[in-house]
């Protein structure tokens, strides 16, 4: 009794350390444009247009937005509560990996502790902090055969981004084929809930879908086509190691869910979201998604405690699953050292040099989407060219704010780029009269390097 009060506070001490990383990154994090965008959303337009009308441009089922609007709405949060509220969903996340998954300590630890989980997903503030809480939660869940409890989970899961309706469908799946399979043994209590529960999720399912289609004219998946990744690079970036090395992870795992008889859930959760990023839509960001599924995919197939197995099966466990969290706590702690040292975005010190020479109250253009992370540090929008301080996803919103034909000479011009386009832009600038005055450095950092630049340039009118 006692060693496993002992083990407790360890588990408390472990959840603090990870708190503590957290909440240190966040105190230094500067937001970017994509964590900005849905602050203003929420924080612009009523609740119902930003649920059945915006959402159609965000191809998102709007859980995170919704929250955000609470949060400004009712609860008068500032900008800089962003953070603190992704913060909070990742702890909370890591709480249910801590506490309740089934896996060996040292395996929940390293896995909290791994790069997506304690800083992507928890320090950089978009919906997908959500998804190891739920898919955490869900899994308990389905562990439990606990139908009514598992679809409320499925749900909010669904709720977070299409990657979460992907493992939440898997979830749901393999639930069913699981009741499907001792459905004859099952008194009518017991069947009644597993149908009112499967009724439920799919009414619910519907709603999301409803509300996250995209509309006709949206910029970012019509523009995307296809995904510019493939199956190599993305598992080298998920994986420590050469791709060859992540493959024969994803096969030894795809083994032990045959022999655990949930291949289900990870071929549609962890299969199904690879091909979705491989193929539709995915950026390095979304990758974390495809760590968050196989956390789960082992969560609800691993052995409980009085079952037995192998000799070999919890050392080998050890080593793989340690291995391969245990490198990714590397790419964490880089990460963390990284922006605590060196700004993500240069949009916090950008809006500092435009308030103190009064741009927000002159003329002043923006150029590029960055800049929406400009926006979040005014309570108006501050460029003449953008219709509203958030960008409208449709493909005549997105060019609008991309065009340097100037209706009537601005004051200044706020460049946002991300990569090497600058000089093409300075040099137009600069045969209308404009010269640099400012410069906000901002990278996006990602595992043990730079993503992207997210860099603000600041030109005036010289005539």
């Amino acid at each position: 009794m006692m060693a496993k009060k002992n083990l407790r506070w360890l588990d408390i001490t472990v959840l603090c350390a990870y708190a503590t990383a957290v909440l240190t990154a966040v105190a230094h994090h500067e937001p970017w444009g994509d964590e900005a965008q849905a602050w203003l959303l929420a924080r612009d337009l009523p609740l119902s247009k930003l649920i059945f009308s915006e959402m159609h441009y965000e191809v998102s089922p709007g859980l995170w937005h919704v929250l955000l609007w609470f949060t400004q709405h009712i609860f008068h949060a500032p900008y800089g509560a962003l953070n603190w509220v992704g913060a909070g969903f990742g702890i909370c996340g890591a709480a249910i990996l801590i506490f309740l998954a089934p896996f060996p300590r040292i395996i929940r630890y390293t896995m909290a502790s791994s790069f997506f989980l304690i800083y992507q997903y928890a320090v950089v503030a978009r919906p997908y902090v959500m998804l190891m809480l739920f898919g955490g939660l869900a899994a308990v869940f389905y562990r439990r055969r606990n139908p009514v409890y598992l679809v409320f989970a499925l749900v909010l899961l669904s709720s977070v981004s299409l990657h979460g309706m992907i493992l939440a469908a898997a979830l749901a799946i393999g639930a069913t084929g699981r009741a499907l399979s001792t459905w004859p043994s099952l008194n009518q209590g017991e069947r009644g809930r597993y149908l009112c529960s499967l009724g439920i999720y799919l009414v619910a399912i519907i709603a999301i879908v409803i509300i996250a289609y995209p509309a006709p004219d949206v910029n970012a998946y019509a523009n995307a086509s296809r995904s510019h990744t493939n199956l190599m690079s993305t598992v080298a970036d998920i994986f420590p190691g050469p791709w060859f090395f992540g493959i024969l992870i994803l096969v030894l795992l795809g083994a032990f869910s045959v022999w655990r008889e949930e291949l289900l859930v990870y071929v549609l959760g962890v299969g199904g979201l690879l091909f979705f990023h491989i193929r539709i839509y995915g950026g390095p960001h979304h990758e974390g998604a495809i760590v968050v599924a196989i956390v789960v995919a082992l969560w609800v197939s691993w052995p409980n405690a009085d079952q037995n197995t192998p000799a070999w099966f919890l050392p080998v466990s050890i080593v793989i699953l340690c291995g391969v969290f245990g490198l990714q706590t590397v790419w964490a702690v880089s990460a963390i050292r990284h922006d605590l040292s060196a700004p993500y975005s240069g949009s916090k010190d950008v809006a500092t040099y435009l308030r103190e020479v009064g741009a927000d109250r002159l003329q002043t253009v923006g150029l590029f989407f960055s800049n929406v992370a400009v926006n979040a540090y005014f309570d108006h929008n501050i460029f003449v060219n953008w219709p509203t301080a958030y960008v409208h996803q449709s493909l005549a919103g997105s060019k609008a704010i991309n065009q340097l034909d100037f209706a009537e000479p601005p004051d200044f011009v706020v460049v946002g780029f991300e990569d090497g386009s600058l000089a093409s832009v300075s040099q137009e600038l600069s045969e209308v009269g404009y010269y640099p005055v400012h410069v906000s450095p901002g990278s996006i950092f990602f595992k043990q390097g730079i993503w992207r630049m997210e860099t603000f340039v600041v030109y005036k009118r010289s005539w």
